[in-house]
C-alpha cells in the first residue's frame, strides 16, 4: 500500500531494463511509475520518475521530450532541496543539448553542473554517468582530444570505485574513438575484451560489437559477419538510433565490401521513420552516406553533415580535409575516393596504410573497372621492416625532420613542394600517433627507426 515506494521500484526497475537491451520493458515501467505518482505529492521518488523518462528520451534523441520530463524533474528538485535528483536532471538535460550544435556549449555546462554535484556529494553513478555522457557525446560530435581526456578521466574514477558497468559502458565508447582516429589494434582488443565477457551488460556490448566487426570486415577477417549481425539484433532491441544506425551502416559498407545484401528494406524503413522524429543525430549522416553508396536512396528532409557531403569531386575533396584535420584517415579516404583519379590513388594507398586490406581489395576493383591505371600496390619490403609502416619518402622526410630542417628545406633537398613536404608530415604523425615534430623524431628514435 506504500504509493511512493512503489513507484520509486518501478522507475528503477526500468532503468535495469534499460541495462539489459529491453526497451520496451524499460518504457512500459517508466510509464507506470509515473502514472502512480501523477497525482502523489511532491516526492524524490516522482521526481526521480520524471527524471528517468527524461533520460529515457535523450538516449532515443527525442532532445523535446527530454528537456520536458527534465525540467519536471529539476523543479521538482530544487522545491525538495534534493541534490541527487537534480544531479539526475541535469545531466539528461545537459546531454540532449550537447548534441545540439547550437546548444553545445549550454549542455557542457549542464553535464559538468551534474558532475560537480556528484563529485562533492559522494553520488559515485552519477559522476560516472556524468563522465559517460561527456565522453560519449564528444565522440559523437567527433570532438576527440576532448572525448578522449574526458573518458580517461572517467576511466580512473570508476576503476578506483569498482563501477563496473560504467566503466564498461565507457570503454565500449574509447574503442570507438580509436576505431575513428584509426587506432584499429588497440580499438579491437577493447572490443573484444568486452564482447568476450558474459557479464557484461548488453547495451555496452552493442558498441563493442560494431567496433569488432567493422575492423575485422575492413581487413577481411572472419567472423565480421557474425558480429555485425548480432550487434544489429541488440541495436534494435534498444530501440534507440545512436546504436541501431552505427550497426545498419557498418552492414551498408559490409554489402558494399562483399556485394552480398544483408540489410532488409524493413530494418531501413524503420530506421528512417525513427530518424524523421525529433532528435538531432550525427550518426544518420554516415548512416545516409553508405545507403546512398549501396542502395542508392537518400534520407527525405535530412540535411547531410558536411564530412559526407560529395555530389562532386571538390565537394568530396573539401570533406576529406574535413576528416584529415580531424584526425579521421579511414573516412577521409571513403571522401578522397570519391573524388579524381588521383584522390582515389591517395585514398586507396590510406587504406592499405591502414591495413585494411578487404577495402583496398574493392577500391582497387573499382579503380581498374573504371580505366584507372597506376594503382599505388602493397607496401614495399623497405616499408615492412619499420614498426610504424613509414615509406620510403617518409623515412626521407623524417631523417631532415631530425637534422631540424623546415618544409622549405626538406622539400629543397628531396626536389618536393613544401606542401608535399607538409602532407608527408602529416601522414607521419598520424603514423606514429604524435601530434608534433619533435615528439616524431623521438618515437622515431624510441622505435630505432631512424639512429
Amino acid at each position: 500500500g506504500n504509493v511512493e515506494k512503489r513507484g520509486n521500484t518501478l522507475w528503477f526497475l526500468s532503468r535495469l531494463w534499460w541495462f539489459d537491451g529491453n526497451r520496451r520493458q524499460s518504457e512500459a515501467c517508466a510509464q507506470q511509475a509515473i502514472d502512480l505518482l501523477a497525482e502523489q505529492p511532491s516526492s524524490t521518488a516522482k521526481a526521480m520518475a520524471f527524471s528517468n523518462m527524461s533520460q529515457l528520451k535523450m538516449l532515443s534523441d527525442k532532445a523535446v521530450e527530454c528537456i520536458f520530463w527534465g525540467n519536471k524533474a529539476i523543479g521538482l528538485a530544487k522545491e525538495l532541496g534534493d541534490q541527487e535528483a537534480l544531479c539526475h536532471a541535469l545531466n539528461n538535460v545537459g546531454t540532449v543539448q550537447m548534441r545540439i550544435p547550437a546548444n553545445k556549449q549550454k549542455g557542457i555546462d549542464l553535464l559538468q553542473q551534474s558532475l560537480d554535484i556528484a563529485l562533492t556529494n559522494g553520488f559515485q553513478e552519477h559522476a560516472a554517468r556524468a563522465y559517460t555522457n561527456l565522453g560519449s557525446d564528444s565522440v559523437r560530435i567527433k570532438d576527440y582530444p576532448f572525448a578522449a581526456k574526458v573518458i580517461e578521466e572517467g576511466l580512473r574514477y570508476c576503476e578506483e570505485r569498482e563501477l563496473g558497468s560504467w566503466q564498461t559502458y565507457m570503454l565500449s565508447w574509447k574503442a570507438k574513438l580509436l576505431l575513428d582516429t584509426g587506432k584499429w589494434e588497440e580499438a579491437g582488443r577493447i572490443a573484444a575484451d568486452l564482447i568476450g565477457k558474459a557479464d557484461h551488460a548488453s547495451i555496452a556490448k552493442v558498441g563493442a560489437l560494431v567496433v569488432a566487426g567493422t575492423i575485422r570486415m575492413r581487413k577481411g577477417e572472419p567472423d565480421a559477419l557474425r558480429l555485425l549481425t548480432e550487434a544489429r539484433t541488440k541495436a534494435f532491441e534498444s530501440m534507440e538510433l545512436q546504436r541501431i544506425l552505427p550497426a545498419l551502416a557498418a552492414l551498408l559498407e559490409y554489402e558494399w565490401i562483399t556485394g552480398e545484401s544483408h540489410v532488409e528494406k524493413t530494418a531501413v524503413e524503420y530506421a528512417i521513420g525513427l530518424i524523421g522524429q525529433p532528435g538531432h543525430l550525427r550518426e544518420s549522416s554516415e548512416f545516409e552516406f553508405w545507403l546512398s553508396k549501396v542502395r542508392k536512396q537518400g534520407l527525405p528532409m535530412h540535411q547531410t553533415e558536411k564530412g559526407y557531403r560529395a555530389l562532386n569531386p571538390k565537394m568530396a575533396v573539401d570533406a576529406a580535409a574535413g576528416w584529415q584535420r580531424l584526425g579521421c584517415p579511414y573516412e577521409r579516404a571513403l571522401l578522397l575516393f570519391e573524388a579524381n583519379a588521383e584522390s582515389k590513388k591517395e585514398a586507396i594507398s590510406i587504406v592499405h596504410q591502414l591495413g585494411a586490406h578487404a577495402v583496398y581489395e574493392k577500391m582497387k576493383g573499382e579503380m581498374r573497372d573504371s580505366g584507372i591505371t597506376g594503382i599505388p600496390r602493397g607496401m614495399r619490403k623497405t616499408t615492412q621492416t619499420n614498426p610504424a609502416l613509414l615509406t620510403d619518402r617518409e623515412l626521407g622526410v623524417l631523417q631532415l625532420l631530425k637534422e631540424g630542417l623546415q618544409n622549405k628545406e626538406i622539400g629543397s633537398r628531396l626536389f618536393i613542394s613544401a606542401k608535399t613536404v607538409d602532407h608527408h608530415i602529416s601522414s607521419i604523425l598520424f603514423k606514429l600517433e604524435v601530434n608534433s615534430r619533435a615528439r616524431a623524431v623521438q618515437e622515431a628514435t624510441r622505435l630505432g627507426i631512424v639512429k
